[in-house]
């Protein structure tokens, strides 16, 4: 019998991964939904796909009693930091009662899916030195509304299992990267800024925040390899770390990828490209879950810095031919 996956926010930067990803990976039958209708390219030629706004529970539930998924990657969420200060109450709604929604409706459908709830290592907040590498018993210390947004759905996804017997398992990510990547998010955006002063589109300056922070980056392409993992083999009710294991300076990303370019290019510090409350280091303990998955990263950072740099070159080569 063919296995059925549903993604939700299953037009955005992971989720047209993992959709390609699963449709590469054969066997089972791949339907998203997002809010908007999906963008060209990617792998909806391959795959089922619906409109959904998440906070319209009627909605969620046709979608899940029709299709009636055996696996459920729930990544729909609205994923910016800084624009979960603009509006941190739509922020909380989706993740929470976005969530809500979508739980119910398995429920309702009679479905005993698995579940994965994508969270992130931004939950962890400001950790010292000594407290590194993060583990998954540290404690949750949100320093944002996005952070605490995570918080809400990693407790409700808890919550549902021990009420329930929802089987969720929680994902914890660090910093994600990989070609496609929006421009809101520091690798993507400084690839970007890169390719446009190569291209003549605006003056060889860059304009950066914070360099001293330093993240656990892992390629997207690697990643998805092990949500696919832990959500078949991971232990529902609990939280497992998704990174690499090593940290990087956000001056080091920008090294390199100014290394990958013969552009003369000055970098400035942009105030109002500081957030409003930075964490200065995040760098996870993947042991959890390699012990679960026997996962490991396929991907240097160097490599998928290139690709990032690469992508938006074409990108803008897409667009000025357009």
């Amino acid at each position: 019998m063919t296995e059925r996956v549903l993604i939700t926010g299953a037009d955005g930067f992971v989720g047209r991964c993992l959709a390609s990803f699963l449709v590469e990976e054969g066997g089972s039958e791949v339907m998203g939904l997002d809010l908007k209708p999906p963008r060209g390219g990617g792998p909806w030629d391959r795959c089922a796909y619906g409109e959904c706004d998440i906070l319209d529970r009627e909605s969620m539930f046709s979608h899940v009693e029709s299709f009636r998924p055996d696996y459920v990657f729930h990544l729909a969420a609205q994923s910016s930091v800084r624009r979960s200060w603009d509006d941190p109450r739509l922020t909380y709604d989706i993740a929470l009662t976005g969530q809500a929604n979508l739980l119910d409706a398995l429920r309702e459908a009679g479905l005993d899916a698995r579940v994965h709830v994508a969270c992130s290592a931004e939950e962890y907040g400001r950790v010292g030195e000594d407290e590194l590498p993060i583990r998954e018993d540290h404690p949750l210390r949100p320093a944002s509304p996005y952070a605490l947004s995570k918080v809400m759905q990693d407790y409700h996804a808890v919550f549902s299992y021990h009420a329930y017997g929802t089987r969720a398992v929680v994902t914890r990510a660090f910093n994600m990267i990989g070609p496609g990547q929006s421009p809101e998010f520091v690798v993507s955006d400084f690839a970007r800024q890169i390719a446009e002063v190569e291209a003549g589109l605006r003056e060889p300056v860059m304009r950066v925040g914070n360099l001293e922070a330093r993240r656990d980056f892992s390629d997207v392409r690697d990643l998805v390899g092990a949500y696919w993992l832990l959500l078949r083999k991971g232990e529902p009710g609990e939280a497992y770390n998704v990174c690499g294991g090593s940290d990087r300076s956000i001056a080091e990303v920008l090294e390199l990828l100014l290394s990958m370019s013969d552009a003369a290019i000055r970098v400035d510090v942009d105030p109002e490209r500081l957030r409003k409350s930075d964490i200065p280091v995040l760098r996870g303990d993947n042991g959890k879950m390699r012990e679960v998955t026997g996962w490991s990263p396929e991907r240097s950072l160097e490599e998928t810095l290139g690709d990032v740099l690469g992508w938006w070159r074409e990108e803008l080569g897409r667009q000025e031919t357009a």
